[in-house]
Parts: structure tokens; sequence; C-alpha cells
């Protein structure tokens, strides 16, 4: 392999700090400032620094095309450097010096945009044609021949990269957990896999956070079996940084961990703390041990309540904003079910699974503890679908699961025809008596995996969504709301001839409400984004 293909990390400053940033071994010492104690994380000091020329990434996959395969992983052979009279790629070559006039070869150099650099983008403006992701950076290039934009990383992306922090085998990139797609860095021994940008992403030696450690923090590569006193995890695929005077371990990302935030899984706001009261504490989400010696987030206002700091912030458990600082509103709760304690209810459809002690019979309490991977295999035992889009509870004694929309249905509800409340059924309860929707006139035995509502006294029964309609939660008329930039208005159904649904063309709608948007009228909020997808 060419030697001016093969990346390094080494010792820079940036800003006046300290940091471990990719070089080529063509560069030179004269065009990027250095610190006087320079040195290469890999060994080689005959590495220098020269300001290069880089070829469009088009034309790079289009001259390392005979080596593309769809059924497994090829390491790219085509150098990202504009070539020089002197060395070129034969390939690229070819491609450079042909008289086609195919618009797909960019035959110039990429130039930065100087518009931009420096400054985070818009997920709607930008996507890189090189990785084929929208993951935002602060440096991009643009290719003046095909006028497309480029992540600064992917156009300069070496053939070879020997990156310090990353050594623990994964699928998807391994340092932001995204899909990776056309260019992207892999290693077949410990079968590791990254993005550019997180590839070649500048790696501070130092870091000085007074507010997670009174000392200065340093970057320590060899992190294998160092347990992190921030979220109490042995994360080896995570740059590691030390304190030798306190024996301080902390992950980088795990620094910048905010103190105070809010969480759905409780009704206040959770702070970190450094450290634990003795006893034994299970987290309130995930509901496994906490370690007292490491760090978690609690509750100032409820005793004893702690959550691993990994797990308080979860995409589906926090709202992604730090609150130090900010005053505290009063909070009004609805109470929808009954609550034992935080993050456990007790759901009518659960009452039935009793388990029985000397001392009488209780009913086990369900919780929110599924985390992502496990609530996308959970199937609610009362609608019987999967619902990704929903979160679920589940009883950890009887692996009984129900989900959220079908855990928040009323028990008893109140239907115009009947003097009397209906009650909630589960639909394997159902029996002959209960034969016909009063609504729409089909079988209640339809509805076994969704549930009904009946009343005893006048053998009233309906279909859930007869009597609640289909979007329970968008009854109120007169609002817009927004889906994909398009406005939709919810309107009542009040007319004397109600409209037909856009969607299912001869059906008219039904439901209370009705979604109206760009002239086109649907009965429910599913019939509308259907209709958008």
């Amino acid at each position: 392999m060419n030697s001016n293909s093969v990346g390094a990390f080494r010792e820079r400053e940036i800003d006046g700090k300290p940091f471990y940033i990719v070089t080529f071994s063509s560069q030179t010492d004269t065009t990027i400032p250095s610190s006087s104690g320079e040195t290469a994380i890999d060994g080689d000091h005959d590495l220098s620094f020269q300001q290069p020329l880089f070829l469009c990434p088009s034309l790079r996959l289009k001259a390392d095309e005979e080596n593309y395969s769809y059924s497994e992983l090829l390491p790219f052979n085509i150098s990202p450097l504009f070539p020089s009279i002197s060395s070129a790629d034969q390939q690229v070559q070819h491609l450079l010096d042909s008289d086609s006039r195919d618009a797909n070869i960019c035959k110039l150099p990429v130039v930065p945009i100087y518009w931009c650099n420096n400054k985070h983008g818009d997920y709607a403006q930008f996507i890189c044609r090189a990785c084929d992701t929208f993951k935002i950076d602060t440096d991009y290039y643009i290719c003046l021949t095909c006028d497309q934009m480029f992540h600064k990383e992917c156009v300069e992306s070496p053939l070879e990269l020997k990156n310090p922090s990353y050594q623990k085998p994964c699928v998807s990139c391994m340092c932001c957990d995204l899909a990776l797609f056309s260019l992207f860095y892999h290693c077949p021994t410990y079968e590791l896999s990254m993005h550019p940008v997180c590839a070649m992403k500048p790696i501070p030696i130092f870091i000085d956070n007074s507010k997670r450690h009174p000392h200065l923090l340093t970057f320590f590569p060899k992190q294998a079996s160092l347990l992190c006193d921030v979220c109490g995890l042995i994360k080896e695929a995570f740059p590691t940084y030390v304190c030798p005077r306190c024996i301080f371990v902390a992950h980088q990302d795990c620094i910048y961990f905010p103190y105070v935030i809010k969480i759905y899984r409780h009704q206040h706001r959770i702070s970190f703390t450094s450290s634990l009261p003795s006893g034994k504490w299970s987290c309130g989400v995930c509901r496994r041990k906490v370690d007292n010696n490491c760090g978690a987030y609690t509750c100032n206002k409820c005793s004893h309540y702690f959550v691993h700091t990994r797990c308080a912030l979860r995409n589906d458990v926090w709202d992604g904003r730090d609150l130090e600082g900010v005053p505290e509103e009063p909070e009004i709760i609805l109470e929808l079910f009954e609550t034992i304690a935080d993050g456990i209810i007790l759901h009518f459809s659960h009452d039935h699974h009793q388990g029985h002690f000397s001392d009488g019979t209780i009913v086990h309490p369900l919780f929110l503890a599924l985390d992502p991977d496990q609530e996308l295999e959970a199937t609610c035992q009362i609608c019987q679908q999967k619902a990704t889009f929903l979160q679920k509870l589940n009883c950890i004694e009887c692996d009984y699961v129900i989900c959220f929309k079908c855990a928040t249905l009323p028990y008893e509800a109140k239907y115009k025809h009947d003097t009397h409340l209906l009650t909630f059924w589960e639909g394997k309860e159902e029996s002959d008596q209960y034969g016909w929707c009063e609504v729409c006139e089909n079988q209640i035995v339809y509805s076994r995996e969704d549930g009904f509502y009946a009343c005893d006294d006048c053998c009233t029964t309906l279909h859930v969504h007869c009597l609640l309609g289909e979007d329970m939660y968008m009854l109120k008329p007169s609002q817009t709301i927004t889906y994909i930039k398009r406005e939709v208005h919810i309107l009542p159904n009040n007319t004397r001839s109600r409209p037909l649904c856009h969607y299912h063309v001869d059906n008219r709608c039904p439901q209370k409400v009705v979604f109206k948007s760009e002239d086109m009228t649907f009965c429910s909020f599913r019939c509308f984004t259907r209709n958008a997808v």
C-alpha cells in the first residue's frame, strides 16, 4: 500500500490545546502548526505535513467499481489524494485523462465550503454522498463537477487508519451506533466498523472539566478493563480518561453528561450524584442492581430512587434537555391507572394473574422495564401486536406484556345510548351473549384480539374503536398538527353528509373527527399517514 494512503494519529494543537489528529504520511510541518513534543501514536516518526488536494469520492467509487461486491466487505484501493504527475493510480489517471463527457467523472479536486465550515448544519439540508448519512459535522467539501457535498473526513479518508481508541468488535458504527452504508472503515480482525467522521475525529489528550472532576483528566488508550466511575460500566470501545492522583476513570462522553434532567419514567427531576448511600438499590428504569460505588441519577424529592446513568440518558427515556439552572415548574399528574410505586402500576387487564402466599393473595405489578431491543420483539397480550412505536409494560414474574395504548384504555367508559357505564373486557373473555357491536353491527368475535366494552345490565357491546374513536387522543377539533412538513387540520365530523375518506375511497368517515390536508379528507390519522408515505 502506498504510504501516502496511510493515516496515523499524531499529537497536534487545536486552539492551543493538544489533540491527536489524523495526518497523512506525505504531509509536512509547513502547513499545520504543531506542539514541540510531536509524536505519532503508531510510533512512526518519519511522517511530515503538506497541504494536499483530494479526489471527489464519486470518482474514487467509480475507479474502484471492479472491486465492489454486494455480498462481502472488500477493502478500498483508491487513495483519496488527487494524483500528481509522478504518482497516480492507473485507474484514476485513466479516468482523469479520458475524453469522455460523462458527468459522473469528476476531474477536478474537491474544494472546501468555507461559508458553512465550523458551523453545525441542518439535517434537512445536508447528506454526505460518500457515507450516505445525514450525520452532521462542521467541515465539508463540495465537488464543482457533480455538485455533491461530502464530510471532510469522508473526502480525506486514508485507505488505512490507525486509531488508538477503539478496539472492540461491533456491527454498526461502534462510535455513534448509526447504520453504515457506502464508505466506512472496517477492521476484519476485531469485526470493527466506523464512519469516517467518527474514525477521524480529533482526540483531546487532556480534558479539563471541573464540574465532573477537580483535576486534569488524561487520555488513556489501554482502557480494556477500566470501570467508569460515572456510568459504572466497562466500555472498551469508548475513549477513556483517567486521573492517576485520584484513581478516577471516566469515558469521554460520560465527562459531559448533564447534571439535572427529566425522564419519562418519574414525575420529578433527577440529578447526578457521584456516590450512593449504603444499601441495595435497583434502577428505576431497568430494575437491575445499581453499584453504590459509581455515579447514578437520584431524585431529591423521593427517597431512595436511583437510575443508572446510561439508563437515564437512553433516547426512549430522556428528552435530551439539560435542566441545570432552569426553574422547575409545578406539574399536574393524571393517574390513568393505580400506581403502586415509582414506575410500577396495577392495570385492570392483569388483575386475574395472582400469586398465592400464606398471608393472602397479591397482584403482580407491571413495569416499564424492557429495553428498546426487547420492546421490538414483545407482543401485547391485549391487541396481539408488536407495535414497535409504542412502549410496553411487562410483568417480571409471569412475562405478561401490554402496550401503552392498551394500558391507557379506561376500565369504564360512557356510551351515549346507555344509562350505565360500559366495562372493558379482554377479547378472550367474550361469550355468546356478547355477539354484536351496537355501532358497526359487526360481530364482537372479530375483536378477540382487541377487547371490547360491554354493559351486563343492558347487554350492550361495542368495539373499542367504535366507542372511543380511532384517534381517541386527538378529539379536540380546530387543531392543526404538522406531519413531515404537511399541515393537518383536525375538524369535527358533524356535517349532514359524512365525507368520503380519501384513502378508503368509497367509505365515509365514521369517527368523531376527520383529518384534512391539501383538500384531502381522511377518516383517521392512520389513513393520512398511509397516504403520506
